[in-house]
Parts: C-alpha cells; structure tokens; sequence
C-alpha cells in the first residue's frame, strides 16, 4: 500500500531546531504570563506577535514586510505555533504601546517621552528568564550601565537633534551585556532633562523583579547632583565622568600626591580628591597626561590635559577606577549590534509610542540571540559566544531541511554533515 506523505522543504532549516530549543525554554507561555492574552475574537496571542518579528529578525530580516516571505516557506512549518502577518505584528505594537509625557524645559522647549512599564518589565522578565543576571567567578557584579543612543530617522515626530540629524533619543540601561530598560526620546531631548525619574523607574523596575545592580556607570550626560545623590542613598557604587570645571582643575593643580601610572599603552599621573557633589562629599580621581598642542591652560598653567571621574568608592585605587569607566566602551558596542545586528534603524512606524515597543522587543531579541549562542556555538564550527548575528545566520541558519508529516510523527531532516546539529535535531 502506498502512503502519501506531507513533506516541505524549507531553505532555514536552523530555525526549526531554535524554535525547538525556545520551545523547551517556553518562550511563548513566559511572554503571553506576561502580557496577557488579546482580545479573543482575535486569532494571534502576543507571543505569536513577538517570536515571529525576533524570528525574522534571525532568518536577516529588517523590515516587518519580509515575514511574508519567511512565513510562507519557513514559519508554517513550525509546530504549535501561529504565524501572524506583517500587518498583524504592526497592530500588536500598536496595542502594546503607552501614550507619551510632554516636559516643557525651562527654556521653553517641548520634550516628548515616552515610558512603557509593561514592555520593560516584559524585556527584564526575559533577561531573567534567559539567565542574563546569572553572575560567575568572572564576573561578580551587576553593572548598571546607562547611556542615551540617538537612532537617526525621518519618522514623523522625529526632531532635530544636536547631532545635525533628526531622530530620536532613547535612554537605554544595559547590564550584562544587553538593553533591559528602555524608555523613548524626541530627539531634541537633553540628555539631562529629567534623567533622574529614568534611573527611579528603572532601578524599581529591576528591583520588582530581584535584580539589584550593585555598580553603576555612565558618562558626563549624567554628571548631576541629583542621579548622584540617588545612586549613593541605593548604596549602588558609580563610576560617572565628571565635568570639567574651574573648581575641580584648580583643586587637582594645587595637588602634589600624584603617582605614575599606565593604563593600556597609555602613561599619566593620577590622583584622588575629596570633593562636595550633591549631598555628600566623594572622591574624584583626576588623571592628566600631556597635551598634544603644548597649549598652556590658563587655570592650571600647565601644557597637561586633566580628566575626572566621580565616584563613592574609596577601596579601588586609581587605575582600577579608570579602566573601569573605560570598559563602558564594551557597553556602547551593544548599541551597534542593536542598530546593525537587531534593526534598530529600521523602526517600522511613523510615531515614538509604537517604535519604543518596536526597540524593546528588538532588545529582547538580542538576549535570546545570546542563550542561543551559548548552545549552538558549542555546535557549529567558527561561532563563539561572541559572534555577530550575521556570522550566526550565515553558519547555522540557511541549511536546508524537509520537514515529514506522518500521522502524528515529524521528522526533521537537515543538508549537513555537521554530526552534532544531526544528533541535536533527532534528540530535541
């Protein structure tokens, strides 16, 4: 007797066995417990809504309209799982957005924010679940890093920003290596206007949900008395860049203890100060070395160029102080992947409400890229755990597979001879 089997081909095979592997973690149970369920008359939960963008997002997709394509010839193959369309996904954001504040600076400038606590507590939710926070002998701290990245667009209410650009602004909190709080900025919002409501919201946030950072690093946008003062009161020790002042320049001239250091291949001096910053007095390590102009400066009367950087911890000596603000460098990368690697230049909508939840989802793919990079970098050569998403597709991605209905039987068989990814897809 001859039986008809259902077989399709499909040229991402590697997405089958993610989706395996997410499956296992309960992806879609976590985010739905989360978000709730929609309207039920309406056929696509919000789990469908999310795995689907962060799954075209891993097939190289940038823009929403590309899953039509991935949909038809890769996503129906995927078992348990509903595959909503573009227009669909663009609806779901429309529906998880929030409406945003209006904060009249006191020059007169309308700043336009927008503060979505349900889709934050989605994307900590998800670093927890996927076991971002989890510290090791390596690496004991939880370092709070905080940053605002302009994201250049002609979207309708994008405005002009100092950058020479129009755009927006959004204040990211990284921790580990990945976004976890977001909150959506106009452009021309200063980096400081109200800065320290942010960091309120995002350590509550953190804290809701067990996380609690115990460093905190960031540059001279948040060298303010205030986001000090609250830093210091949640016994949080920060590193931040201070501004050069008269003050800090004259105290640091005057001062004769200074030691020899390198840092890199870089040589200089460096020193501590005491020094009354908000209400309590912390400790300022100064750092010169020479300036390449032989310029004299006039307050310290010195060819030197001094740097600064405040903080509340008085056990690192100079150096560990400094190259620790310098790893926030590490920290600015992830905005690169999240541009380049997660679309963040590419927001699909016209107005800010709906491209802050576009930005946090698009942040939670990269925390689920990262666990599974974990597991598949140990399975397919030339990935590590540091590999870019474009290196991931092209190695693991794209192999083409057929998947076989039988009955109640799927098999899965993938154009390899990678035996480990063989082995994984029989025993998932």
């Amino acid at each position: 007797m001859l039986k008809k089997l259902d077989s399709k081909l499909t040229p991402f095979g590697g997405l089958l066995l993610i989706h395996k592997k997410l499956q296992s973690k309960k992806l879609s149970r976590f985010i739905d417990s989360k978000l709730g369920n929609r309207v039920k008359r309406i056929g696509y939960n919000y789990s469908d809504i999310i795995t689907t963008r962060i799954y075209t997002s891993f097939c190289g997709g940038s823009a929403t309209e590309d899953v039509n394509y991935i949909r038809e010839n890769t996503l129906t193959h995927l078992k348990n799982f509903a595959v909503p369309s573009a227009d669909t996904i663009l609806r779901g954001d429309m529906e998880l957005s929030t409406p945003c504040d209006y904060i009249t600076t006191a020059s007169g400038t309308e700043n336009k924010i927008n503060v979505n606590t349900r889709m934050n507590q989605l994307l900590i939710g998800c670093a927890k679940h996927f076991d971002i926070f989890q510290t090791t002998s390596e690496v004991q701290d939880l370092i709070y890093d905080f940053d605002h990245q302009f994201i250049a667009t002609e979207k309708y209410d994008a405005t002009y920003s100092y950058k020479k650009e129009k755009g927006y602004f959004p204040g990211v909190v990284t921790i580990q290596g990945v976004p976890v709080y977001i909150e959506g900025r106009n452009g021309n919002c200063n980096v400081k206007t109200e800065q320290l409501a942010t960091h309120q919201r995002a350590i509550e946030a953190l804290a809701s949900q067990g996380i609690y950072p115990n460093r905190a690093r960031m540059d001279a946008g948040s060298y303010i008395k205030e986001v000090v003062d609250f830093l210091h009161s949640k016994n949080i020790l920060f590193t931040i860049r201070a501004n050069q002042s008269e003050a800090l320049l004259e105290s640091a001239s005057r001062n004769k203890d200074w030691n020899k250091c390198t840092i890199g291949i870089q040589d200089m001096e460096v020193t501590s100060l005491a020094y009354l910053f908000g209400d309590a007095a912390h400790r300022i390590v100064a750092y010169r070395v020479p300036n390449k102009t032989k310029q004299i400066n006039t307050i310290t009367k010195e060819a030197l160029k001094y740097m600064f950087i405040i903080t509340n911890d008085w056990e690192m000596s100079e150096k560990q102080v400094i190259e620790c603000y310098n790893a926030r460098g590490a920290s600015e990368k992830i905005f690169d992947i999240q541009n380049n690697d997660f679309n963040w230049n590419c927001m699909p909508h016209s107005f800010l409400e709906e491209n802050t939840v576009y930005l946090i989802i698009m942040a939670m793919a990269h925390i689920i890229y990262k666990w599974l990079l974990n597991i598949f970098s140990k399975l397919v050569d030339g990935l590590t755990n540091s590999s870019r998403l474009k290196k991931f597709i092209f190695r693991f991605v794209p192999v083409v597979a057929r998947v076989t209905r039988s009955g109640r039987r799927e098999i899965i068989a993938i154009a390899t001879d990678n035996k480990n990814l063989i082995k994984a897809i029989n025993t998932s």
